[in-house]
């Protein structure tokens, strides 16, 4: 199911290795016997056991933004609580390095009678920080949740917002390399929500690592590029975050997760319709390059690509609608997407080819971008239901090569001019001339003395 293969790499360069990982619970038919009635009454109640994860193997590297979706129950926040040693694993190995913060439920950590400022400092020393680290952050962790007025308050009487803001304020202030994040961030308000988002990001702009659970997939597909779908305890897909939130509509609408497409890695979705065929040509290069065959290129920007999709369908689907089929542009490294579009969203809806026949869309698009590898994926759908057919993720990858002196995905062909007459160089220097940027007057150039009037 468009699993991610371990990363074999040693536990100790990784932020998190999880292997063979099950975690056990015992469902007991009625009331469990206590201590008095097993000694003298020999009883014991049923009871059956629930795999609530059931054999995970999960590698996170240092710097990733990892979200866990699925439905309730699929063992999300189980996964979370024994990556943060909350609860022990039955059987298998979690290796998490460097110092963890948790942020896994309403109020977890603070007791109720004791004040905003004394949590904040039993929270601290909980999470490892000496009292003058906390003296430290104290003024932050404040600002940060918005409690000022209510901070020598018991936090008996704060409302779950105010719990929600002083918890995530702690967690983020005692700059963690690992910090953990369940649901309850959905509690706060919008401000809250938007600050906190942007927290996260810095996070890993600094080589942080964080792994949220949300059913908010706004959130999860604004913060993570990499998404893992959890069903019965399994990880079912571990892979870019759209192809995730694909198949996990699938899995909620259906009930059933989609059978694996026959290519593979990366491609996922019910098969009612299929990519049978894709095609490129990148006229930088000059040739032409079957999908699936390695990186193609370095190609100079503003190249044209080609890409000819070539979708079939079974019977089953002619009459339920009309096909959509899209491409989508992602470089790795850079969350947002560079770039989507599908014939639906141009108006344009495909009849479903007859069983045995195909169709064809080809997508030309300029390669109006800068250096960088970039990933191209396809996909075939329902154009009026959503409905997923088939994801191609990862099935072209494109080096694209442009003039060092810009960065980033777009060339915006910035104009650059300079004023600067009285541009002060060293003496010692031999500066460039006035045209290309340098002084009106500097003494090798132009002598011992300044020109008159200077």
């Amino acid at each position: 199911m468009g699993r991610r293969q371990p990363a074999g790499g040693h536990p100790e360069r990784l932020a998190i290795s999880v292997r063979g990982l099950h975690e056990v619970f015992r469902i007991y038919h009625e009331r469990p016997p206590g201590i008095k009635e097993r000694m003298y009454r020999f009883r014991r109640s049923r009871y059956e056991e629930f795999h609530a994860l059931d054999g995970i193997d999960l590698d996170v590297r240092h710097g990733e933004t990892v979200a866990l979706i699925g439905h309730n129950g699929s063992g999300k926040s189980t996964l979370l609580k024994c990556i943060a040693k909350i609860l022990p694993a039955d059987e298998g190995e979690v290796v998490v390095n460097g110092r963890v913060a948790t942020l896994l439920e309403l109020g977890a950590g603070f007791h109720e009678e004791l004040s905003g400022r004394e949590n904040v400092y039993l929270n601290g020393a909980i999470l490892g920080l000496t009292r003058r680290e906390i003296d430290a952050a104290f003024d932050a962790i404040v600002d940060f949740a918005e409690v000022h007025k209510f901070i020598d308050s018991p936090v008996r009487n704060y409302s779950s917002g105010m719990y929600v803001r002083l918890g995530f304020a702690i967690a983020v202030h005692v700059d963690p390399d690992v910090l953990l994040v369940d649901e309850v961030l959905s509690v706060g308000d919008a401000s809250f929500q938007e600050k906190s988002m942007a927290r996260m990001r810095s996070f890993s702009e600094r080589g942080k690592t964080v792994v949220l659970v949300s059913h908010d997939l706004g959130a999860v597909a604004a913060l993570c590029e990499r998404t893992l779908v959890l069903n019965r305890g399994r990880i079912v897909f571990d892979g870019p975050t759209e192809a995730a939130l694909d198949l996990y509509h699938q899995l909620m609408s259906t009930g059933e997760l989609p059978a694996p497409a026959a290519a593979g890695q990366g491609r996922v979705g019910d098969l009612r319709a299929r990519i049978t065929d894709l095609r490129v040509e990148v006229g930088g290069l000059g040739v032409a390059a079957p999908a699936g065959g390695g990186p193609i290129g370095p190609v100079p920007t503003g190249s044209t690509a080609r890409f000819a999709v070539q979708v079939s369908a079974r019977d089953d689907l002619i009459g339920d609608g009309g096909l959509s089929v899209g491409l989508h542009v992602r470089r790795p490294d850079v969350p947002p997407s560079v770039y989507e579009t599908r014939t639906s969203w141009r108006v344009t809806y495909l009849a479903p080819p007859p069983e045995g026949e195909a169709l064809t869309v080809t997508f030309e698009l300029d390669l109006d971008l800068l250096t960088g590898s970039y990933l191209i994926d396809f996909l075939v759908g329902n154009a009026s239901t959503n409905a997923l057919h088939e994801r191609w993720s990862g099935a072209v990858e494109l080096i694209v090569e442009a003039p060092s002196s810009e960065q980033g995905i777009a060339p915006l062909d910035a104009r650059i001019t300079v004023h600067n007459p009285d541009g002060v160089w060293p003496l010692e220097s031999h500066p460039p001339p006035l045209d290309d940027g340098g002084p009106v007057y500097h003494p090798v150039r132009d002598g011992a003395r300044p020109p008159a009037g200077r």
